[in-house]
């Protein structure tokens, strides 16, 4: 961290240009609110009720009052061991804090003011942007923490994904599959003359006829017993995976498996235990998710009554006077394999 580095550094101009950034940062909050004043602040619903201690003035500098519960807006949300850096009192952290941040970005932001900085076009996207974000910041704050997402909506989620966190033994399978006997012989015996990953793909590209695993060398994925595989849009035959479960990891099926497709070359790759995470096991989890999507709902639902409040026009046959650069999208390229396949 910048700060510890400023201690211990031999070279005092650097450093001090390195810990003057950074304190700057813990002190922008209060940039919007000079630029802007504080009653424009007011206006925007960014600045909660103080009780009278926290209204007390702590800083002038010129004109301008910096309040104890100003500073401490300041301070919301910065960690503890970066104010830790910056003394060993509560005194010495306060007073660096407050002279060597606060002060000098209000000298800043005072003189930008002076110069008419609040009505550049420039300035009032990052104020504008400043205020979002201090609404935003508030409507969150009234949801709580993590902590506070009840413990019947944790159950209720485990209990509508339990199938995620219950998982039972699954193994790793490749395969090819051809029309008859004789053709997965032949390609069985390849595969036990070279079973290595390098000849596989090769004879799965040349023989196999499922064009949805051919595009990943015939891996269907993790499959369970009952033949539901991990992988998208791949479809593993009930008679694949059961032979798949009789093998260990490593070995190739001694005959080829009969299906309603065809003849299957069966390889299983490797396995995974059966899971079972309880509830116990999976509630900071679940309480981080369902935090996030109250977080997600709250936002949603903020904007959505703005536009509610607000008539809103976009010209759409203006939009092209704007001048801008927009690459087209340029499409994946397919593997070389897939290709292959389809020919």
């Amino acid at each position: 961290m910048p700060l510890v580095r400023a201690r211990n550094a031999s070279h005092a101009a650097p450093t001090s240009v390195k810990r003057l950034r950074f304190l700057a940062l813990l002190a922008a909050p209060l940039v919007a609110t000079c630029l802007l004043g504080r009653g424009a602040a007011a206006d925007a619903g960014v600045a909660p009720s103080v009780a009278p201690a926290s209204s007390a003035v702590v800083v002038r500098i010129g004109e301008r009052t910096i309040s104890a519960a100003d500073i401490e807006r300041a301070l919301a949300g910065v960690p503890n061991f970066e104010l830790a850096a910056l003394g060993s009192t509560k005194q010495e952290i306060l007073r660096r804090y407050v002279d060597e941040a606060i002060v000098h970005e209000e000298l800043l932001a005072a003189a930008a003011r002076g110069k008419g900085a609040p009505g550049e076009r420039g300035v009032q996207l990052q104020l504008t942007k400043s205020l979002a974000s201090a609404l935003v910041r508030k409507e969150l704050a009234a949801i709580g923490t993590r902590d506070d997402v009840p413990l019947d909506e944790v159950k209720a989620y485990y209990d509508a994904h339990v199938a995620d966190y219950q998982q039972p033994e699954r193994v790793r399978i490749w395969h090819l599959v051809v029309a008859s006997k004789e053709a997965a012989d032949a390609a069985l015996a390849k595969v036990k003359k070279d079973p290595t990953r390098e000849g596989w793909p090769k004879l799965v590209a040349e023989t196999s006829l499922d064009l949805n695993s051919n595009k990943s060398s015939g891996d269907l994925g993790f499959v369970s017993a009952d033949g539901k595989t991990s992988e998208p849009k791949v479809a593993v035959p009930l008679e694949v995976a059961k032979a798949a479960f009789t093998l260990k990891d490593g070995e190739v099926a001694a005959e080829p498996v009969k299906t309603a497709v065809g003849f299957h070359v069966v390889w299983r790759k490797g396995s995974v235990p059966a899971t079972a995470r309880t509830l116990a096991d999976e509630t900071l989890t679940i309480r981080a998710i369902l935090f996030e999507q109250k977080r997600e709902k709250t936002y949603k639902a903020l904007v959505d009554r703005l536009r509610g409040q607000t008539k809103i026009d976009i010209d759409d046959q203006a939009l092209p006077l704007v001048t801008v650069e927009v690459a087209p999208r340029v499409a994946p390229k397919q593997p070389a394999s897939a290709s292959a396949s389809t020919k």
